[in-house]
């Protein structure tokens, strides 16, 4: 006989290898064949059949009919008990067992003919349990916690054997909910964790209940500390009804094979029928590392063209020295580093560039700032225009000039008016600022930079 451990083990193995590979068989030979000769629908080509639509629901129907081959397979391989070997009722009274036990021993009594070796230790193991479930006490375990409670010593009253088959019955527990904890920590981010936590707590809900819940049994004879069933009957869940003949503990067990297949079939079925979008995912898969690797290629190029632009705009600023005229001066191909930076260039650069950052973010905002920097550029614009005036005034009529500007004058006095102004409007003068502004000495430099300035 295969032991728990081995069989554990098998299952795992069926998981993890058996629904692919059936899936791609049953597409290859039965579900292609059928969709391309009655509907026309070629099948996909290898590289995207398993993001398909077809390939999820077939993989679907594969983990979940081998899910219920399993299940029918683990609720048969639980061992039987006494009350199915006596094939009497779970809730039998005391004189119904000992009538069953009769005529079992007169089936299976070793000196009868033919029953062998194999009845001959059936025989003595049931009349072992029937011996002790004779007593309430021990009845009362036994269909809580299986035939293990035979071997528990030193316990005489229910709320000891209560006591001891729930520490008894907490190792599996423990040993499932590190299991989980391992699975999540080496797994991938996902919102089946969760659901599969809630299925573990579904499951130590359902087992606390069946162990806790009235008795099934009815005999005056025994006394019970839980409530007489005659009077308060124990409450019928669906698996009383599926499996009548069963008591607590099997019913345990069949929730403990229910609970592995379901958290398996769960952690390959959901991801395949619902696919994240999560972009965390997406950056795990073969097309987030195409797109990483693109990624990396773009911003290494754009770091090179950012050093070469930063340190264009650092030669242009910083005159060449004696020592390096007869060099050759770096071009836009072959950039070098600027190593040695001038302290009064960087310092004027510095100062420029905190300027400009003032500049736009007077521009951006509103408030007393913002208004003072509009009638600055107010009155310097209405200064400039004043000073044109002027200019233009003092040229006499006579002379070229003159003729040129009243020309133009004329030309811009008649395209006055709506609808007559051309598109684009024409931009003001340039303001005429009298405070010098802060120069970078650009002698003996390699580079001419041209550089607009923002009125």
């Amino acid at each position: 006989m295969v032991s728990g451990t081995t069989h554990a083990l098998l299952s795992f193995a069926g998981w993890s290898v058996i629904p692919d590979m059936a899936t791609s068989r049953l597409l290859q030979f039965v579900v292609n064949p059928i969709l391309f000769t009655y509907f026309k629908i070629p099948p996909p080509s290898p590289q995207i059949l398993r993001s398909t639509l077809r390939y999820r629901l077939t993989f679907a129907f594969v983990v979940l009919s081998y899910l219920a081959y399993s299940l029918v397979q683990g609720a048969n391989s639980i061992e039987r008990s006494f009350y199915e070997m006596m094939q009497v009722s779970v809730d039998v009274d005391e004189a119904g067992l000992k009538a069953a036990f009769k005529g079992f021993a007169k089936r299976y009594h070793p000196d009868r003919p033919g029953v062998g070796r194999d009845g001959e230790e059936l025989f003595m193991r049931v009349r072992t349990m029937f011996e002790a479930l004779k007593d309430p006490v021990v009845r009362f375990a036994y269909d809580r916690f299986g035939p293990d409670v035979l071997k528990w010593e030193n316990l005489s009253t229910e709320r000891e054997y209560l006591r001891h088959g729930l520490i008894y019955n907490s190792g599996y527990h423990i040993v499932t909910f590190l299991g989980l904890q391992f699975w999540s920590a080496i797994g991938d981010p996902s919102p089946v964790a969760f659901w599969r936590y809630m299925l573990y707590l579904s499951i130590l809900v359902s087992e606390v209940s069946l162990i806790l819940s009235p008795s099934p049994m009815v005999s005056s004879s025994f006394t019970s500390a839980f409530p007489d069933p005659a009077i308060s009957p124990a409450p019928q869940t669906l698996l009383h009804i599926i499996f009548p003949q069963r008591v607590a503990y099997q019913h345990i067990l069949f929730l403990h094979h229910l609970f592995v297949f379901l958290t398996i079939a769960l952690s390959r079925v959901a991801p395949m029928l619902f696919p994240s979008t999560d972009i965390t995912s997406f950056l795990r898969g073969k097309g987030g590392k195409m797109f990483m690797d693109k990624l990396n290629a773009i911003a290494s190029v754009t770091d090179k063209e950012t050093s070469i632009m930063l340190h264009t705009e650092l030669h242009s600023a910083h005159p060449l020295k004696e020592a390096d005229l007869d060099a050759d001066r770096p071009t836009l191909s072959k950039m070098r580093p600027m190593i040695e930076l001038d302290d009064d260039v960087m310092e004027a650069l510095t100062r420029e560039m905190r300027d400009m950052i003032i500049e736009a973010n007077v521009r951006k905002e509103t408030g007393p700032i913002h208004r003072a920097w509009k009638d600055a550029i107010a009155r310097g614009r209405s200064a400039a225009r004043s000073a044109m005036s002027m200019i233009t005034k003092d040229r006499p009529l006579g002379s070229e000039e003159g003729k040129k500007d009243s020309g133009d004058a004329d030309g811009w006095e008649g395209l006055k008016g709506e609808n007559k102004l051309p598109s684009p409007r024409p931009s003001p003068p340039p303001l005429v600022s009298l405070a010098p502004r802060p120069t970078v000495n650009r002698r003996a430099s390699g580079y001419v930079r041209a550089r607009s300035v923002s009125y």
